[in-house]
């Protein structure tokens, strides 16, 4: 079983990675790892810029020709900033750089592009909370996490600090899985970024006491929930260790745990501020439509609260 489950969940290879700046010091705080990826997987760096016109062109004519002329200034100068951050980049790193300016609305055109020229991992910061930021994920990330099929690495930007210099440093993954299939979507691009980085996983699964759980406290003689409970952890567990004997046959070390909490969100906040734990790795639905919850519960909360950076992947298909 775990040999048939190995194969499924082969590593992903990652052969080109897409930053999409937009002139920003907060976007360019995705440079060091999106950089990193790049250069630990000897894949190329695809820098992308959408462009878009301030406003509809003129009717008549003297100010549609000053239109075109700041329109043509404009492309002109997102070419050269992109053109400069690429020098920067392979000036630092000595990897193929190669950049791209877009037009149209942002997420179809990145998301055209990364159909086109075959990009296997989106890097770009994003926005968690509140304050200047106007929107708890920005619509660019939302739209993509919804409608592309390649793992997102968001990060989110601090605001008014600089570019970080240094590449980050990653011990180990926190992959939160609940038993499903869906949910263990979220390790083939987890042990990939493991290898390149020579980081381990940690494999975790959260458990409600019995009166959560159930929605009826007080039902169970303490007991007998108590029972119950060890019975549930030692289930997951169980799955857990299987899980983490498949995860060695990929060639990447694994640890798991489980963790007793009132929500799964709960659960992997407190078990992602381990010492060594440096990112969150975790499949959603995120299908669109009528859907409001383009990430689901769990998914949205943490890429809205959490810390680190979140790796989501959505499975093919859904």
């Amino acid at each position: 079983m775990r040999v048939s489950r190995a194969r499924v969940l082969e590593p992903l290879r990652v052969r080109s990675v897409l930053l999409p700046l937009d002139g920003s010091a907060l976007a360019e705080q995705g440079i060091p790892t999106a950089a990193a990826v790049a250069r630990k997987a000897r894949a190329r760096l695809r820098l992308a810029l959408v462009h878009q016109s301030p406003s509809p062109p003129p009717r008549d004519e003297g100010t549609a020709r000053m239109y075109t002329r700041i329109e043509l200034a404009l492309r002109k100068s997102e070419q050269d900033y992109l053109r400069g951050v690429a020098r920067r980049i392979k000036e630092k790193s000595a990897i193929q750089v190669a950049t791209a300016t877009l037009s149209g609305s942002p997420a179809p055109a990145l998301l055209d592009y990364v159909r086109e020229v075959g990009v296997d991992l989106v890097v770009m910061t994003t926005h968690g909370r509140g304050g200047l930021q106007r929107a708890w994920l920005g619509s660019v990330a939302d739209q993509l996490v919804r409608t592309v099929e390649i793992p997102l690495l968001l990060i989110r930007p601090a605001e008014g600090a600089p570019t970080p210099t240094s590449e980050p440093v990653l011990e180990e993954i926190l992959v939160p899985l609940d038993g499903s299939r869906r949910a263990e979507a979220a390790l083939p691009s987890a042990t990939g970024v493991a290898k390149l980085f020579g980081a381990g996983l940690l494999l975790v699964q959260c458990v409600q006491p019995v009166a959560i759980a159930i929605g009826h406290p007080g039902v169970y003689p303490s007991a007998l929930g108590e029972t119950i409970l060890a019975d549930r952890r030692r289930q997951a567990q169980d799955y857990l260790d299987d899980m983490t004997g498949t995860i060695h046959e990929l060639g990447v070390p694994a640890i798991s745990t489980t963790v007793l909490a009132a929500s799964a969100v709960d659960g992997i906040l407190a078990a992602s501020r381990g010492p060594k734990i440096g990112l969150i790795a975790l499949a959603t639905h995120g299908r669109g439509g009528l859907r409001r919850l383009v990430l689901g519960s769990v998914a949205d909360k943490l890429v809205r609260t959490a810390d680190l950076p979140v790796l989501v992947t959505r499975p093919r298909g859904k």
